[in-house]
């Protein structure tokens, strides 16, 4: 018979060999990453090389919603469909804490390791999610250098003025529009904008009907592109000849759905559209398309 205590130094070893190489697993690159949400799917494609992901969203390939379409190429395109990421064999999985979220706790339950990350709300939190995802992928130092780009870009492109802000009107399908605490007014703010949230005092996103745009007045106005798409009831308010009217004196500007959907570095182009605007717009109001 063997001792006891054999089998317990047997077990022991046995088990410190186990942590060992779990430890040892967990330390390793993830090399097989796939990316369920099409914003991280942004983020994921600067930090880490292509030959690493094993998959990004279809949405990636969407101009609509997407900033990266060109540079997906050969890479496999999924749906977030739980039964498909397990055939990828990830060992990381990516995606955001505000959807997908049965697919998410599916592969919790299976042992996969999952990483959220949170939706950006503002410029600071796009430099937050690059510094989270660049620790999961094992990729600080190149996160590091993206926000040194960023942090760059960001004081160049910032407005600074004793000047009252303008107002800054983001007038989206079904007339919904953009209030404090978002993305979008972080950068409206830094460009020298005020949102038509923050001159109403709401927060989030909310209705705005086209009688109170009107009223408003404001200098600049950029609309979501579904204005131009094929007849909807969600576009009705973009064909109104009163908005028609309002845009022969308010300065337009074309910022690309993508740059505000998706808390990226790709968001910067959208704050630099809206300060090129600013600088040309003087306190009256410059009547054209920028």
């Amino acid at each position: 018979m063997i001792p006891i205590t054999h089998k317990v130094r047997t077990a022991a070893l046995i088990c410190g060999l186990w942590i060992t190489s779990c430890l040892t697993f967990a330390a390793e690159k993830p090399n097989r990453i796939v990316s369920i949400n099409v914003c991280t799917d942004h983020l994921l494609l600067m930090l880490v090389d292509r030959t690493r992901i094993a998959s990004l969203t279809y949405l990636a390939g969407d101009p609509h919603n997407s900033m990266i379409v060109e540079e997906i190429q050969g890479i496999h395109l999924n749906r977030a469909t739980a039964e498909e990421v397990i055939t990828l064999a990830p060992d990381l999985v990516v995606a955001s804490t505000f959807n997908f979220r049965p697919t998410v706790t599916t592969l919790r339950k299976l042992g996969y390791r999952v990483k959220e990350i949170q939706l950006a709300s503002s410029l600071q939190d796009i430099k937050t999610n690059l510094t989270n995802l660049g620790q999961a992928v094992d990729e600080i130092e190149r996160a590091e250098a993206l926000i040194t780009v960023f942090d760059r870009r960001l004081r160049h492109l910032t407005y600074r003025s004793e000047k009252k802000p303008l107002l800054f009107a983001r007038y989206e399908a079904n007339g919904w529009t953009v209030g404090q605490n978002t993305l979008i007014a972080d950068v409206a703010s830094a460009a020298g904008f005020e949102t038509i949230g923050e001159r109403l005092g709401f927060t989030g996103r909310r209705y705005l009907s086209l009688e109170q745009l009107l009223l408003l007045q404001p200098d600049l106005i950029d609309l979501d592109y579904a204005w131009k798409e094929s007849p909807a009831l969600a576009s009705e308010k973009f064909k109104h000849p009163a908005l028609s009217e309002l845009l022969k004196n308010t300065a337009l500007v074309k910022v690309p759905n993508p740059a505000w959907a998706c808390g990226s570095p790709y968001t910067l182009g959208a704050l630099a559209k809206l300060r090129r605007a600013r600088d040309q717009l003087d306190p009256l109001g410059l009547r054209n398309t920028l």
